[in-house]
């Protein structure tokens, strides 16, 4: 089953890249819903087979959603209040201070990561328990390294994401504060906020058997997305003052 899993979430990562690269072409946000669509029916049927392994990739959707859920708020006060980011496209649904469509997306994007950061931390966990002396540390040097895997990679992807987005969907920083350092159009505290975030998973999802308490993937979600936001909102802060 977590080939089937793994297929899914390989497949929906790519679609999610080639979705962004054709709205940067196109300039519209409609065509941000047939990734959402795509990934809907892969994790559903994924879901939906008799398998124990499957729980890896359900408690992700939820994280998904507790995570987006938690930010959403967050966003409008970032775009509405602090000027953080402008939305250039009104959906044919209604904004909820962001297109209903970058929200979905947002919940797949999460979905991702934390399936990354969970499937790692079960295929190395058995190498790091083996390997270590002391059962403990091995579980927590397992999660650790499935956390920095996952920092890593959600800081670049939010640089490949929000740079596609930026000709046609988004402006970072249209309040004009200078000296912000960019990366391809892409405020450095965004990818920032990203690594330092997931580098907390071990905190926001528990460690079974380690020194953190094993939290539910709802708890661990909404930590994710206060987080997340409050570590971008602190960023812009920091560099406005700067000025």
């Amino acid at each position: 089953m977590q080939a089937k899993t793994d297929r899914a979430v390989y497949v929906v990562t790519g679609t999610t890249l080639l979705t962004f690269l054709i709205a940067n072409r196109v300039g519209t946000i409609w065509i941000l819903y047939p990734n959402v669509l795509i990934a809907v029916v892969l994790f559903v049927y994924c879901i939906l087979q008799t398998d124990e392994d499957v729980s890896l990739l359900s408690s992700s959707v939820i994280f998904g959603l507790a995570t987006v859920l938690t930010y959403v708020p967050m966003d409008w006060l970032f775009s509405r209040k602090a000027r953080l980011i402008f939305y250039l496209r009104s959906d044919f649904l209604a904004n909820v201070t962001t297109p209903i469509g970058i929200i979905l997306n947002w919940v797949v994007f999460a979905t991702l990561a934390a399936y990354c950061y969970q499937r790692l931390a079960t295929v190395s966990q058995t190498r790091f328990a083996q390997a270590s002396e002391t059962p403990r540390l091995g579980v927590m040097g397992a999660a650790t390294l499935a956390a920095s895997l996952t920092g890593i990679g959600a800081a670049i992807g939010s640089v490949v994401i929000y740079a596609l987005g930026a000709s046609h969907l988004w402006v970072w920083n249209s309040a004009q504060v200078d000296h912000i350092p960019q990366i391809a159009s892409v405020p450095v505290f965004v990818p920032l906020a990203f690594l330092l975030t997931f580098l907390l998973c071990p905190y926001f999802f528990g460690v079974t058997g380690g020194f953190l308490r094993e939290q539910h993937t709802g708890i661990a979600g909404i930590r994710c997305g206060i987080f997340i936001g409050a570590l971008q909102f602190l960023g812009f802060l920091l560099f406005y003052a700067w000025k």
